[in-house]
């Protein structure tokens, strides 16, 4: 039992930061300037952390390839090649999907945005973030542009504007007069 209550610590501190950002601003507000200020300074610090662990991964990598036999260079190199692959599906799907979702309110179809917006426009960073601002704006500006694909839009009108009860006849009236003139 005392193993498992030894890992249960080490899991809620991996939590805490996971944790702590949504409950960080209803604290923030009894820390003052000075508790303000360490957090601020302490997630600036975790982010350049972060960084600089990325690129001593990044540089190890590096390493390993210049060490690295022929067989295993061909294998590292078809191994990033599929990542790349997958990771370029990925983002077609992920950008298509927030194309959507920002169209969602704006157009009657959804599906309109995705054909008709430059998909390869929109990139996705290296976290999988893609700039929703820039999706919507695009969204936007199409809904401006072909206003009849906006929701809301009146349907134009049919040439003939289609019979009324007070005309006396239908186009299904005039197509059967003509027939059977014509026979």
């Amino acid at each position: 039992m005392s193993d498992v209550t030894s890992e249960a610590p080490p899991a809620a501190d991996d939590e805490a930061p996971a944790e702590e950002p949504p409950a960080a601003p209803a604290e923030d507000d009894g820390l003052g300037d000075a508790g303000k200020k360490a957090i601020a300074a302490e997630r600036a610090a975790a982010k350049a952390a972060e960084k600089r662990a990325k690129a001593a991964e990044a540089e190890l990598e590096k390493v390993r390839l210049a060490n690295a036999s022929a067989e295993e260079k061909a294998i590292a190199a078809a191994r990033a090649e599929g990542r790349n692959e997958a990771l370029a599906t990925a983002n077609v799907r992920l950008v298509r999907a927030e194309v959507k979702a920002a169209a969602g309110g704006v157009l009657q179809d959804p599906e309109d945005a995705v054909r008709l917006l430059d998909l390869a426009e929109f990139e996705v960073d290296e976290d999988g973030e893609v700039d929703t601002k820039a999706i919507t704006a695009a969204v936007q500006k199409l809904a401006e542009s072909k206003p009849y694909l906006a929701v809301g839009a009146k349907p134009a009108a049919l040439p003939g504007g289609g019979a009324t009860p007070s005309q006396g006849f239908s186009m299904d009236d005039l197509i059967r007069r003509k027939a059977g003139r014509g026979r």
